[in-house]
Protein backbone atom coordinates (compact mmCIF):
# COMPACT_ATOMS: atom_id res chain seq x y z
CA UNK A 1 0.00 0.00 0.00
CA UNK A 2 1.33 3.72 -0.77
CA UNK A 3 2.36 5.66 2.39
CA UNK A 4 0.77 8.98 2.39
CA UNK A 5 4.31 10.80 3.95
CA UNK A 6 2.26 14.24 3.69
CA UNK A 7 -0.78 13.84 5.94
CA UNK A 8 -0.06 10.53 8.09
CA UNK A 9 0.81 10.84 11.92
CA UNK A 10 4.93 11.21 12.05
CA UNK A 11 4.41 8.42 14.72
CA UNK A 12 2.56 5.97 12.61
CA UNK A 13 4.54 6.64 9.41
CA UNK A 14 8.07 6.42 11.12
CA UNK A 15 7.16 3.38 12.96
CA UNK A 16 6.20 1.82 9.15
CA UNK A 17 9.70 2.51 8.19
CA UNK A 18 11.93 2.20 11.29
CA UNK A 19 10.06 -1.74 11.88
CA UNK A 20 10.67 -3.26 8.73
CA UNK A 21 14.02 -1.43 8.61
CA UNK A 22 14.79 -3.03 12.61
CA UNK A 23 13.68 -6.50 11.61
CA UNK A 24 16.37 -6.47 8.99
CA UNK A 25 18.75 -5.30 10.62
CA UNK A 26 18.43 -7.06 13.44
CA UNK A 27 18.42 -10.52 11.16
CA UNK A 28 21.43 -9.29 9.06
CA UNK A 29 22.95 -8.99 12.17
CA UNK A 30 21.81 -12.17 13.66
CA UNK A 31 23.43 -13.69 10.45
CA UNK A 32 26.68 -11.37 10.99
CA UNK A 33 26.40 -13.20 14.81
CA UNK A 34 25.52 -16.43 13.65
CA UNK A 35 28.60 -16.54 11.23
CA UNK A 36 31.25 -15.34 13.90
CA UNK A 37 29.45 -18.14 16.38
CA UNK A 38 30.14 -20.85 13.42
CA UNK A 39 33.73 -19.32 12.74
CA UNK A 40 34.66 -19.50 16.72
CA UNK A 41 33.58 -22.72 17.05
CA UNK A 42 34.29 -24.45 13.45
CA UNK A 43 37.63 -23.07 12.96
CA UNK A 44 38.70 -21.05 16.61
CA UNK A 45 39.80 -17.56 17.76
CA UNK A 46 42.29 -17.33 15.34
CA UNK A 47 39.38 -17.00 12.51
CA UNK A 48 37.54 -14.28 14.56
CA UNK A 49 40.78 -12.49 14.09
CA UNK A 50 41.23 -13.12 10.56
CA UNK A 51 37.61 -11.80 9.89
CA UNK A 52 38.74 -9.10 12.22
CA UNK A 53 40.88 -8.14 10.00
CA UNK A 54 39.23 -7.98 7.01
CA UNK A 55 36.10 -5.90 8.66
CA UNK A 56 37.62 -2.44 7.42
CA UNK A 57 37.08 -3.93 3.71
CA UNK A 58 33.10 -3.93 4.76
CA UNK A 59 33.71 -0.43 6.04
CA UNK A 60 34.89 -0.02 2.77
CA UNK A 61 31.98 -1.18 0.46
CA UNK A 62 29.85 0.59 3.15
CA UNK A 63 30.67 3.56 2.80
CA UNK A 64 30.75 3.86 -0.62
CA UNK A 65 26.92 2.72 -0.38
CA UNK A 66 26.47 5.38 1.99
CA UNK A 67 27.89 7.99 -0.51
CA UNK A 68 26.22 7.02 -3.15
CA UNK A 69 22.74 5.20 -1.75
CA UNK A 70 21.78 7.31 1.39
CA UNK A 71 23.02 10.82 -0.56
CA UNK A 72 21.14 9.89 -3.99
CA UNK A 73 18.37 8.44 -1.58
CA UNK A 74 17.71 11.90 0.13
CA UNK A 75 18.16 13.61 -3.24
CA UNK A 76 15.25 10.94 -4.90
CA UNK A 77 13.06 11.80 -1.86
CA UNK A 78 12.80 15.27 -2.22
CA UNK A 79 12.29 14.70 -5.43
CA UNK A 80 9.32 12.68 -5.04
CA UNK A 81 8.20 15.04 -2.27
CA UNK A 82 8.25 18.10 -4.98
CA UNK A 83 6.73 15.52 -7.54
CA UNK A 84 9.51 15.34 -10.11
CA UNK A 85 9.46 11.42 -10.52
CA UNK A 86 11.46 11.74 -14.23
CA UNK A 87 14.01 13.62 -11.80
CA UNK A 88 14.03 11.37 -9.40
CA UNK A 89 14.80 8.25 -11.95
CA UNK A 90 17.33 9.75 -13.37
CA UNK A 91 18.95 10.01 -10.11
CA UNK A 92 18.58 6.19 -9.18
CA UNK A 93 19.28 4.59 -12.81
CA UNK A 94 23.17 7.31 -12.57
CA UNK A 95 23.70 5.86 -9.05
CA UNK A 96 23.02 2.21 -10.19
CA UNK A 97 25.10 1.95 -13.34
CA UNK A 98 27.82 3.77 -11.61
CA UNK A 99 28.24 1.34 -8.82
CA UNK A 100 27.91 -2.22 -10.85
CA UNK A 101 31.10 -0.30 -12.63
CA UNK A 102 32.72 0.98 -9.27
CA UNK A 103 31.95 -2.37 -7.78
CA UNK A 104 33.69 -4.09 -10.81
CA UNK A 105 36.86 -1.97 -11.30
CA UNK A 106 37.50 -2.13 -7.18
CA UNK A 107 37.36 -5.95 -7.21
CA UNK A 108 39.82 -6.11 -10.02
CA UNK A 109 41.85 -3.29 -8.13
CA UNK A 110 42.01 -5.25 -4.82
CA UNK A 111 42.46 -8.64 -6.09
CA UNK A 112 45.29 -7.46 -7.70
CA UNK A 113 47.06 -6.30 -4.45
CA UNK A 114 45.33 -8.71 -2.14
CA UNK A 115 48.36 -10.01 -0.24
CA UNK A 116 49.75 -6.62 0.38
CA UNK A 117 46.26 -5.61 1.35
CA UNK A 118 46.25 -8.28 3.85
CA UNK A 119 49.89 -6.64 5.44
CA UNK A 120 48.44 -3.06 5.50
CA UNK A 121 44.87 -4.15 7.29
CA UNK A 122 47.23 -5.44 10.03
CA UNK A 123 47.67 -9.06 9.11
CA UNK A 124 51.21 -10.98 10.64
CA UNK A 125 52.18 -14.16 8.80
CA UNK A 126 50.55 -16.24 11.71
CA UNK A 127 47.46 -14.46 10.17
CA UNK A 128 47.89 -14.44 6.82
CA UNK A 129 46.71 -18.19 6.15
CA UNK A 130 43.18 -17.60 7.77
CA UNK A 131 43.09 -13.93 5.94
CA UNK A 132 43.53 -14.72 2.67
CA UNK A 133 40.76 -17.18 1.54
CA UNK A 134 37.82 -14.56 3.55
CA UNK A 135 39.66 -11.95 1.90
CA UNK A 136 40.08 -13.54 -2.08
CA UNK A 137 36.26 -14.31 -1.77
CA UNK A 138 34.62 -10.45 -0.02
CA UNK A 139 36.79 -9.25 -2.92
CA UNK A 140 35.15 -10.97 -5.81
CA UNK A 141 32.04 -10.56 -4.49
CA UNK A 142 31.91 -6.78 -3.41
CA UNK A 143 29.58 -6.08 -6.38
CA UNK A 144 27.06 -7.99 -5.01
CA UNK A 145 26.78 -6.59 -1.63
CA UNK A 146 27.25 -2.51 -3.10
CA UNK A 147 24.44 -3.28 -5.04
CA UNK A 148 21.95 -5.39 -2.47
CA UNK A 149 22.96 -2.75 -0.03
CA UNK A 150 21.64 -0.04 -2.15
CA UNK A 151 18.68 -0.94 -3.97
CA UNK A 152 17.34 -1.97 -0.49
CA UNK A 153 18.18 2.13 0.56
CA UNK A 154 16.16 3.32 -2.61
CA UNK A 155 13.57 0.52 -2.08
CA UNK A 156 12.49 1.95 1.31
CA UNK A 157 12.61 5.20 -0.39
CA UNK A 158 10.34 4.17 -3.02
CA UNK A 159 7.67 3.30 -0.34
CA UNK A 160 8.56 -0.56 -0.48
CA UNK A 161 10.62 -1.14 3.35
CA UNK A 162 9.10 -4.01 3.55
CA UNK A 163 10.32 -5.58 0.37
CA UNK A 164 13.96 -4.41 1.71
CA UNK A 165 13.26 -6.01 4.51
CA UNK A 166 12.48 -9.18 2.87
CA UNK A 167 15.77 -8.90 0.90
CA UNK A 168 18.07 -8.79 3.54
CA UNK A 169 16.23 -11.72 5.87
CA UNK A 170 16.16 -14.12 3.40
CA UNK A 171 19.86 -13.20 2.24
CA UNK A 172 20.45 -13.94 5.98
CA UNK A 173 18.57 -17.03 6.54
CA UNK A 174 20.68 -18.31 2.85
CA UNK A 175 23.62 -17.38 4.69
CA UNK A 176 23.34 -18.84 7.58
CA UNK A 177 21.86 -22.72 6.33
CA UNK A 178 25.07 -22.23 3.81
CA UNK A 179 27.45 -20.70 6.78
CA UNK A 180 26.80 -24.13 8.68
CA UNK A 181 27.25 -26.49 5.55
CA UNK A 182 30.22 -25.09 3.67
CA UNK A 183 31.86 -24.70 7.42
CA UNK A 184 31.00 -27.81 9.38
CA UNK A 185 29.84 -30.30 6.96
CA UNK A 186 31.82 -29.37 3.76
CA UNK A 187 34.75 -28.26 6.19
CA UNK A 188 35.94 -25.64 3.82
CA UNK A 189 36.58 -23.42 6.67
CA UNK A 190 37.60 -19.19 5.77
CA UNK A 191 36.72 -19.73 2.43
CA UNK A 192 33.02 -21.34 3.03
CA UNK A 193 32.63 -18.55 5.82
CA UNK A 194 33.09 -15.44 2.96
CA UNK A 195 31.42 -18.13 0.29
CA UNK A 196 28.06 -18.21 1.97
CA UNK A 197 28.14 -14.70 3.08
CA UNK A 198 28.03 -13.66 -0.73
CA UNK A 199 25.67 -16.18 -1.55
CA UNK A 200 23.20 -15.08 0.92
CA UNK A 201 23.83 -11.31 -0.67
CA UNK A 202 23.17 -12.88 -3.67
CA UNK A 203 20.00 -14.22 -3.51
CA UNK A 204 18.88 -11.01 -1.79
CA UNK A 205 20.00 -9.02 -4.48
CA UNK A 206 17.93 -11.42 -6.60
CA UNK A 207 14.58 -10.49 -4.15
CA UNK A 208 15.42 -6.84 -4.49
CA UNK A 209 15.96 -6.03 -8.05
CA UNK A 210 12.06 -7.64 -8.99
CA UNK A 211 10.83 -4.30 -7.37
CA UNK A 212 12.94 -1.81 -10.21
CA UNK A 213 13.11 -3.92 -13.00
CA UNK A 214 9.06 -4.97 -12.62
CA UNK A 215 8.56 -0.99 -12.26
CA UNK A 216 6.26 -1.81 -8.88
CA UNK A 217 7.03 1.88 -7.21
CA UNK A 218 8.43 5.52 -9.11
CA UNK A 219 11.56 4.08 -8.83
CA UNK A 220 12.90 1.96 -12.39
CA UNK A 221 15.93 1.80 -14.67
CA UNK A 222 15.72 4.41 -17.61
CA UNK A 223 18.28 4.67 -20.50
CA UNK A 224 19.59 8.14 -18.50
CA UNK A 225 23.56 8.75 -16.62
CA UNK A 226 23.92 11.91 -15.42
CA UNK A 227 27.31 12.84 -13.95
CA UNK A 228 25.27 16.15 -12.59
CA UNK A 229 23.13 13.53 -10.53
CA UNK A 230 26.12 11.48 -9.57
CA UNK A 231 27.60 14.97 -8.30
CA UNK A 232 24.51 15.86 -6.13
CA UNK A 233 24.53 12.58 -4.83
CA UNK A 234 28.32 12.58 -3.55
CA UNK A 235 27.41 16.05 -2.07
CA UNK A 236 24.57 14.52 -0.04
CA UNK A 237 25.91 10.99 0.65
CA UNK A 238 29.55 12.71 2.05
CA UNK A 239 28.55 12.53 5.50
CA UNK A 240 27.38 9.33 6.01
CA UNK A 241 30.28 7.51 4.32
CA UNK A 242 32.26 9.63 6.20
CA UNK A 243 31.28 7.87 8.95
CA UNK A 244 32.13 4.77 7.66
CA UNK A 245 35.24 5.45 6.08
CA UNK A 246 36.50 6.55 9.23
CA UNK A 247 35.23 3.67 10.95
CA UNK A 248 37.19 1.54 9.05
CA UNK A 249 40.08 3.13 9.31
CA UNK A 250 39.59 3.45 13.03
CA UNK A 251 39.53 -0.14 13.15
CA UNK A 252 42.67 -0.82 11.03
CA UNK A 253 44.09 1.39 13.35
CA UNK A 254 43.47 -0.55 16.57
CA UNK A 255 44.37 -3.88 15.06
CA UNK A 256 47.60 -2.90 14.58
CA UNK A 257 47.75 -1.06 18.21
CA UNK A 258 46.65 -4.73 19.58
CA UNK A 259 48.82 -6.57 17.11
CA UNK A 260 51.93 -5.28 18.93
CA UNK A 261 50.48 -5.17 22.58
CA UNK A 262 48.39 -8.55 22.73
CA UNK A 263 48.96 -10.15 19.56
CA UNK A 264 46.22 -12.47 17.92
CA UNK A 265 44.34 -12.08 21.65
CA UNK A 266 44.19 -8.69 20.94
CA UNK A 267 42.30 -8.59 17.69
CA UNK A 268 40.06 -11.46 18.83
CA UNK A 269 38.57 -9.68 21.17
CA UNK A 270 38.03 -6.76 18.79
CA UNK A 271 36.36 -9.16 16.14
CA UNK A 272 33.85 -10.32 18.84
CA UNK A 273 33.09 -7.15 19.72
CA UNK A 274 32.43 -5.87 16.40
CA UNK A 275 29.92 -9.21 15.95
CA UNK A 276 28.26 -7.72 19.09
CA UNK A 277 28.38 -3.92 17.57
CA UNK A 278 26.86 -5.58 14.35
CA UNK A 279 23.44 -5.89 16.12
CA UNK A 280 23.56 -2.86 18.10
CA UNK A 281 24.47 -0.73 15.42
CA UNK A 282 21.87 -2.00 13.09
CA UNK A 283 19.50 -1.68 15.68
CA UNK A 284 20.50 2.37 15.97
CA UNK A 285 20.95 2.37 12.14
CA UNK A 286 17.22 1.40 11.49
CA UNK A 287 16.23 4.48 13.13
CA UNK A 288 17.93 6.68 10.97
CA UNK A 289 16.60 4.34 8.04
CA UNK A 290 13.42 5.44 9.97
CA UNK A 291 14.06 9.00 9.78
CA UNK A 292 15.50 9.55 6.42
CA UNK A 293 12.68 8.95 4.11
CA UNK A 294 10.24 10.95 6.11
CA UNK A 295 12.00 14.07 6.93
CA UNK A 296 13.67 14.20 3.20
CA UNK A 297 10.44 14.00 1.78
CA UNK A 298 8.52 16.58 4.08
CA UNK A 299 11.06 18.85 4.05
CA UNK A 300 11.07 18.64 -0.17
CA UNK A 301 7.70 19.38 0.38
CA UNK A 302 8.09 22.42 2.95
CA UNK A 303 6.24 20.87 5.63
CA UNK A 304 9.47 22.32 8.17
CA UNK A 305 7.08 21.60 10.95
CA UNK A 306 6.47 17.65 10.26
CA UNK A 307 10.36 17.61 9.33
CA UNK A 308 11.44 18.93 13.02
CA UNK A 309 8.94 16.29 14.63
CA UNK A 310 10.86 13.48 12.42
CA UNK A 311 13.87 14.44 14.48
CA UNK A 312 12.49 14.72 18.15
CA UNK A 313 11.00 11.25 17.69
CA UNK A 314 14.49 10.04 16.28
CA UNK A 315 16.38 11.09 18.99
CA UNK A 316 13.80 9.83 21.61
CA UNK A 317 14.27 6.44 19.71
CA UNK A 318 18.04 7.10 19.56
CA UNK A 319 18.79 7.77 23.11
CA UNK A 320 16.33 4.74 24.42
CA UNK A 321 17.88 2.45 22.51
CA UNK A 322 21.31 3.95 23.63
CA UNK A 323 20.56 3.17 27.30
CA UNK A 324 18.73 -0.36 26.82
CA UNK A 325 21.81 -1.67 24.84
CA UNK A 326 24.39 -1.05 27.05
CA UNK A 327 22.41 -2.06 30.26
CA UNK A 328 21.64 -5.64 28.29
CA UNK A 329 25.46 -5.84 27.35
CA UNK A 330 26.92 -4.76 31.06
CA UNK A 331 24.41 -7.69 32.47
CA UNK A 332 24.37 -10.06 29.73
CA UNK A 333 28.64 -10.04 28.37
CA UNK A 334 29.58 -12.90 30.59
CA UNK A 335 26.61 -14.77 28.25
CA UNK A 336 26.79 -13.36 25.29
CA UNK A 337 30.68 -14.27 25.27
CA UNK A 338 30.27 -17.48 25.67
CA UNK A 339 28.52 -18.83 22.07
CA UNK A 340 31.55 -17.00 20.73
CA UNK A 341 34.36 -19.14 22.01
CA UNK A 342 35.44 -22.86 22.88
CA UNK A 343 35.30 -23.75 26.70
CA UNK A 344 39.54 -23.82 26.45
CA UNK A 345 39.57 -19.95 25.65
CA UNK A 346 42.20 -17.52 27.61
CA UNK A 347 39.95 -14.35 26.98
CA UNK A 348 37.02 -14.48 28.54
CA UNK A 349 37.92 -12.06 31.32
CA UNK A 350 39.99 -9.66 28.61
CA UNK A 351 36.53 -9.91 26.64
CA UNK A 352 34.51 -9.13 29.01
CA UNK A 353 35.86 -5.91 30.76
CA UNK A 354 37.05 -4.44 27.21
CA UNK A 355 32.77 -4.62 26.21
CA UNK A 356 31.81 -2.94 29.59
CA UNK A 357 34.21 -0.22 28.71
CA UNK A 358 34.01 -0.16 24.89
CA UNK A 359 29.93 -0.07 24.48
CA UNK A 360 29.61 2.93 27.27
CA UNK A 361 29.76 5.28 24.02
CA UNK A 362 26.40 3.44 22.95
CA UNK A 363 25.48 6.22 25.28
CA UNK A 364 26.38 9.15 22.86
CA UNK A 365 26.26 7.39 19.65
CA UNK A 366 22.71 7.41 19.22
CA UNK A 367 22.30 10.76 19.02
CA UNK A 368 25.26 11.43 17.00
CA UNK A 369 23.72 9.17 14.01
CA UNK A 370 20.65 10.61 14.07
CA UNK A 371 21.87 14.44 13.96
CA UNK A 372 24.25 13.66 11.20
CA UNK A 373 21.13 11.59 9.55
CA UNK A 374 19.12 14.45 9.83
CA UNK A 375 21.12 17.19 8.47
CA UNK A 376 21.89 14.77 5.77
CA UNK A 377 18.52 14.09 4.68
CA UNK A 378 17.37 17.49 4.95
CA UNK A 379 20.39 18.96 2.37
CA UNK A 380 22.26 20.54 5.84
CA UNK A 381 25.59 18.53 4.14
CA UNK A 382 28.26 20.68 5.57
CA UNK A 383 26.90 20.28 9.61
CA UNK A 384 26.40 16.67 9.02
CA UNK A 385 29.92 16.15 7.44
CA UNK A 386 31.02 18.11 10.58
CA UNK A 387 29.09 15.78 13.23
CA UNK A 388 30.14 12.37 11.03
CA UNK A 389 33.94 13.83 11.26
CA UNK A 390 33.84 14.29 15.28
CA UNK A 391 31.83 11.01 15.59
CA UNK A 392 34.59 8.34 14.17
CA UNK A 393 37.28 10.39 12.70
CA UNK A 394 38.83 13.31 14.44
CA UNK A 395 38.63 12.23 17.70
CA UNK A 396 39.85 8.65 17.64
CA UNK A 397 42.47 9.75 15.62
CA UNK A 398 43.92 11.89 18.29
CA UNK A 399 42.79 10.21 21.61
CA UNK A 400 43.48 6.26 20.35
CA UNK A 401 47.33 6.82 19.89
CA UNK A 402 47.56 9.01 23.37
CA UNK A 403 45.13 6.19 25.28
CA UNK A 404 47.10 3.32 23.87
CA UNK A 405 50.29 4.77 25.33
CA UNK A 406 49.50 5.82 28.87
CA UNK A 407 46.71 3.03 29.46
CA UNK A 408 47.98 0.46 27.16
CA UNK A 409 44.71 -2.04 25.88
CA UNK A 410 42.60 -0.92 28.39
CA UNK A 411 43.24 2.80 26.85
CA UNK A 412 41.85 1.30 24.00
CA UNK A 413 38.69 0.49 24.71
CA UNK A 414 38.06 3.32 26.78
CA UNK A 415 39.65 5.74 23.48
CA UNK A 416 36.03 5.05 21.76
CA UNK A 417 33.06 6.00 24.61
CA UNK A 418 35.48 9.49 25.22
CA UNK A 419 35.75 9.82 21.66
CA UNK A 420 32.10 9.99 21.03
CA UNK A 421 31.15 11.91 24.32
CA UNK A 422 33.13 14.86 22.76
CA UNK A 423 31.56 14.04 19.67
CA UNK A 424 28.22 14.49 21.29
CA UNK A 425 29.50 17.70 22.39
CA UNK A 426 30.08 19.17 19.01
CA UNK A 427 26.85 17.74 17.60
CA UNK A 428 24.38 19.09 19.87
CA UNK A 429 26.14 22.78 19.20
CA UNK A 430 25.84 22.01 15.76
CA UNK A 431 22.04 21.08 15.53
CA UNK A 432 21.60 24.17 17.94
CA UNK A 433 22.56 26.41 15.40
CA UNK A 434 20.96 24.41 12.42
CA UNK A 435 17.16 24.52 14.31
CA UNK A 436 17.25 28.52 13.57
CA UNK A 437 17.66 27.65 10.09
CA UNK A 438 15.05 25.18 9.82
CA UNK A 439 12.47 27.74 11.76
CA UNK A 440 13.51 30.58 9.63
CA UNK A 441 11.41 28.60 7.19
CA UNK A 442 8.22 27.73 8.87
Amino acid sequence: MTKDLINTPILKLFLSYFMPSFISMFVLSTYVIVDGIFVGNGIGEIGLGAIGLVTPIFSLFIGIELLFGIGGAALVSMSLGKNKPHKARIIFSSIIYCLAFLGILLSIIMFLFRKKLAYALGSNDELLDYVMPYLNVIIIGSTIILLQSTLCTFARNDKAPNLAMISFISGSIINIILNYIFIFIFKWGMFGAAFSTILGHFFGLLIILWHFIYKKGDLYFIKIFSFRALNLAIKSGISPSMTEFAFGFTIVLMNIFLINLEGEKGVAILSIIMYIGAVCFGSILSISHGLQPIASYNFGAGKIDRTLKTLKIGMIFAIIMGVMIYIILFFGIPYIAKIFLKSDTTILDDLIFAVKIYFLGYLFLGSNVIIAAFLQATGRNISSMIVSAAHNLVFMMILLPIFAYFFRVNGIWASYPVSLFCAFIIGIYILKKELKYFKSRE
